[in-house]
């Protein structure tokens, strides 16, 4: 696992984890890539919002938490993306922060899951229909935090259809080298 420098990582920061090739994560990298992303971005299976130095929120199961990168995700790829605004680096990254962290113990967004799979196979739905926000998922976590900061970074999409590749994709973020210099 890679070394990082703690002061890099910023409150605010999307933390963008690369699949751990578990049973799961291809099933979301095959629906990401079914939905037209690339094959770069369909690796992306795990999104949080960073705290600052190690620490994130993310919606996981069984609830959403705070982790700590460097116990939780030792040896996961992990890509730190930063909303290119200078209001928000400024100002709002910590509002970002404060909106997924109000998000924190509850349950797993499961049913959002099938939710992806139902929308797929009857594209009628225009949100997921089994999304709800008090069992939030990971992207959808990140996309209601930003989207309650007025910043509506995927226009056109529900937040309970937005997945972790919607986010990576994104060009409105660029990409941060958080690693030491060890």
């Amino acid at each position: 696992m890679p070394e990082y420098d703690l002061n890099e990582i910023k409150m605010g920061m999307v933390l963008a984890f690369e699949s751990d090739g578990g049973f799961i994560n291809k099933r979301i990298e095959e629906y990401q890539l079914w939905s037209g992303f690339d094959v770069e971005s369909s690796k992306i299976t795990h999104v949080g919002i960073s705290m600052g130095g190690p620490y994130l929120i993310e919606a996981t199961f069984p609830q959403s938490r705070t982790a700590n990168i460097l116990e939780s995700y030792q040896g996961r790829k992990i890509h730190f993306l930063y909303l290119k605004d200078r209001e928000f680096r400024r100002d709002r990254r910590k509002n970002v922060t404060v909106w997924g962290a109000t998000r924190c113990n509850l349950d797993y967004g499961w049913p959002a899951l099938l939710g992806f799979y139902i929308k797929s196979l009857i594209p009628i739905f225009k949100s997921n229909p089994l999304g709800i926000s008090r069992a939030p998922f990971c992207s959808y976590l990140v996309a209601w935090a930003f989207r309650r900061c007025d910043y509506d970074l995927w226009p056109g999409v529900a937040s309970d259809l937005i997945t972790p590749a919607h986010i990576f994709a994104n060009k409105l973020f660029e990409e941060i080298d958080c690693r030491s210099e060890r």
